[in-house]
């Protein structure tokens, strides 16, 4: 009886011993208080059981009232009618999911822009690009809330490599997107068309142009644009609308997605770190953390010497991990030998100009630079396999 006790006690002393290190006690933070002190909840929009009728007249009108307050070229007719009908009888759920999504995207798309002086209406681009879903990826392979491509991911600075995506980060894909409109702005000196070529890209709107006999007016040169970027200007329009009076059609904002972009900061990490390990240490929810860390492109952070690498996290959880982050460290360690954890190299990639000489054919190329015909072709936006002396080529080698 007496061993059978003592068997008992053991193995209740290994479980809790257990427990205790998945989740250890950590120290308070006792100044939250004082950020929380002054925090105003978003009121909730009231819901409309019964739609507003679709008045021509009444859209007409507020979209020029729009119109009055941007330098963007807000216009109402029969086709960006057709995509606003589209926002308020088919996709009623999305702009009520897209609505909270703002809450938490909007005020840091509208910081980067003020900042580059570019229209803050612009924050509406996403919406059509990628329904504010960081991880989203199109059919052609453009990635993150902004779809940049990956060589004019890499034009613009941001990183892709073993460990990272920069093109699902919030904050530098939207300076690099930017970066992109500031130029394009410059070229066309008209905001239809340096919209449109961000759908298109530069080339494909000067051709278009081209075609058209020298016509600079997005309407009348729609003929002679791509498919998809006939739409875009429609779109983003009827976007814009449907964000600004979703309210006045009956449409208010979902509460299962809404996290406002004020109550998560960044840390410094000086350590590596798998998502899911912190995510318990805090006592939050894996994947809350892994939307506010969509850069991190297999849920592990790294460290190495050269470079700090920052995590964001609820506000309520920053105190606590800065008041606990020694203590942290260690148990994260300690979840790293149970589960004989092993962080990847990393590895980082940069570009080199390649000039094609004689002689020179794509798979020669390949082979030379340890890459695919295929991947060349998308780095340089080549439509076929034909190339020419002198042509310069972007190759992207990955480096330790």
């Amino acid at each position: 009886m007496r061993k059978l006790a003592f068997l008992i006690i053991c193995i209740s002393y290994n479980v809790f011993s257990q427990i205790q290190i998945k989740v250890p006690i950590l120290k308070p933070d006792i100044i939250l208080e004082y950020d929380i002190a002054f925090e105003d909840k978003i009121p909730q929009t009231s819901k409309v059981d019964k739609d507003t009728l679709y008045n021509e007249d009444i859209i007409r009108h507020r979209i020029d009232s729009l119109n009055q307050l941007t330098p963007l070229n807000l216009v109402y007719n029969k086709v960006v009618a057709q995509h606003i009908k589209f926002y308020l009888l088919q996709r009623k759920e999305q702009v009520s999911k897209l609505l909270s999504l703002s809450d938490y995207y909007f005020p840091i798309f509208e910081k980067y822009l003020d900042q580059n002086e570019l229209p803050l209406e612009l924050k509406y681009l996403p919406i059509i690009e990628s329904s504010l879903n960081p991880n989203a990826r199109s059919y052609a392979g453009a990635v993150g809330l902004w779809q940049f491509m990956y060589p004019t991911a890499k034009e613009y600075g941001l990183r892709i490599n073993s460990y990272l995506d920069e093109r699902k980060d919030v904050y530098k894909s939207t300076e690099a997107a930017c970066n992109y409109l500031s130029k394009a702005y410059k070229v066309f000196n008209n905001w239809d068309l340096a919209l449109s070529s961000y759908n298109a890209g530069r080339r494909n709107i000067t051709k278009a142009i081209r075609r058209s006999g020298g016509v600079f007016n997005y309407w009348e040169l729609r003929p002679f644009l791509p498919k998809e970027t006939r739409n875009y200007i429609p779109a983003f329009i009827a976007a814009l609308y449907v964000m600004n009076f979703a309210t006045e059609h009956g449409i208010s904002r979902s509460n299962e997605d809404m996290f406002l972009s004020y109550n998560a900061d960044t840390v410094y990490v000086k350590k590596p770190i798998k998502m899911s390990h912190l995510a318990q240490i805090l006592q939050l929810d894996t994947l809350v953390l892994e939307r506010l860390n969509p850069a991190y492109r297999i849920k592990l952070i790294p460290s190495i010497e050269s470079e700090n690498f920052t995590i964001v996290l609820p506000y309520d959880k920053v105190g606590l991990f800065i008041t606990n982050e020694e203590s942290i460290y260690e148990q994260l360690e300690s979840m790293e030998l149970a589960e004989k954890l092993n962080y990847p190299e990393f590895t980082d990639i940069e570009k080199i100009r390649y000039k094609v000489k004689s002689g020179d054919y794509l798979g020669k190329i390949a082979k030379k630079n340890q890459c695919t015909v295929k991947d060349i072709m998308l780095w340089n936006d080549l439509k076929s396999h034909n190339i020419k002396v002198g042509q310069r080529l972007n190759i992207y080698k990955t480096v330790k």
